[in-house]
């Protein structure tokens, strides 16, 4: 067989060995990215230049990328995210996109209520001064009666509705493209952004990035939110304007916040020094049981694309 599948990915099997079995059974030839780093565009195009599919992590794939790598027929995304791939050039060049659309959502989901529990309860600044061997105890809030409002109302943000509609919290949401009998099921309220804002003690983010609009959260929307309101974001780094955010963080317009997304990484950022913000490095995806079935399903998607039958629900393009 001629067809050569490159594994991006920069910790491929490290959970589980088959996704790798897998590969070594196709009958395929593939190769693997192996310096444990995440991969760079020159690495990328020298080591996939006769790819026909790329199993793919978060690297960009823009049009200047894409045109450097001439055998490419198919990237399989391992995740359900497909910002950093420039659909309109795949499709202009027959690339077929697939991706691992389900697999991600408990992990995302159950990072933003670890988030929204942790705080709440003030669990960071707590923990601080225990090892620092102070005896201080911190008020505190629970989840229950809280109003937690989601901005994208998805398969990950419906996830995170149901979890915490099981603590007792008020939820409300924003998305234009939301089906109110969705909605309705989960016990959740559609409102405007705006409302939103000022209604949620805990703003959570969930939607897709706008190219048009790629700063979703900026010093404008940080006004609207109440005082000492929380942000978590567990979608997109752009979506939130850094600097807008420390000053709100200064100021206590923003009692806290929640990041595992930057819009430059590896993050080392102003928002390193806040003791009431909790920083992930892009890790909401990161349990072993998430990425052994992620990299499972990514190479049956290689896999079934070389067979000529991606399945139509894990097909982007």
């Amino acid at each position: 067989m001629s067809e050569v599948i490159f594994i991006a990915l920069s910790t491929f099997a490290a959970e589980n060995r088959l996704p790798l079995a897998m590969l070594e059974s196709s009958g395929h030839r593939f190769r693997l990215h192996s310096t444990g780093e995440r991969i760079t565009r020159d690495e990328l195009v020298q080591n996939a230049s006769d790819a026909t599919v790329i199993v793919a992590g978060v690297e960009p794939y823009d049009s200047g990328t894409l045109k450097l790598l001439p055998a490419l027929r198919c990237i399989s995304r391992c995740g359900a995210g497909v910002d950093a791939i420039d659909l309109d050039a795949a499709r202009r060049r027959g690339i077929v996109v697939a991706n691992t659309p389900t697999i991600p959502i408990d992990a995302v989901a159950e990072l933003a209520l670890a988030m929204f529990l942790s705080l709440s309860r003030n669990l960071r600044p707590q923990a601080n001064l225990m090892r620092a061997g102070r005896w201080e105890r911190l008020s505190a809030h629970l989840l229950k009666g809280r109003t937690v409002g989601l901005i994208g109302l998805g398969r990950i943000g419906q996830r995170v509705a149901h979890l915490c509609r099981a603590f007792g919290a008020h939820v409300i949401a924003h998305d234009p493209m939301a089906a109110p009998a969705v909605a309705r099921e989960l016990g959740v309220t559609l409102v405007g952004k705006e409302g939103l804002l000022e209604a949620a003690d805990i703003v959570s983010l969930h939607a897709s990035r706008n190219a048009g609009q790629p700063v979703l959260i900026g010093a404008p929307e940080l006004a609207l939110m109440k005082r000492g309101a929380v942000l978590v974001n567990l979608a997109r780094g752009e979506m939130v304007d850094e600097a807008a955010l420390v000053a709100a963080l200064e100021s206590g317009q923003i009692g806290g916040a929640g990041l595992d997304v930057f819009g430059s990484e590896p993050y080392r950022g102003a928002l390193c020094e806040f003791e009431q913000v909790i920083l992930t490095p892009h890790s909401a995806t990161l349990t072993a049981e998430t990425r052994a079935a992620m990299e499972i399903q990514c190479v049956e998607n290689a896999l079934q694309f070389l067979d000529g039958n991606v399945p139509a629900d894990r097909r982007v393009i």
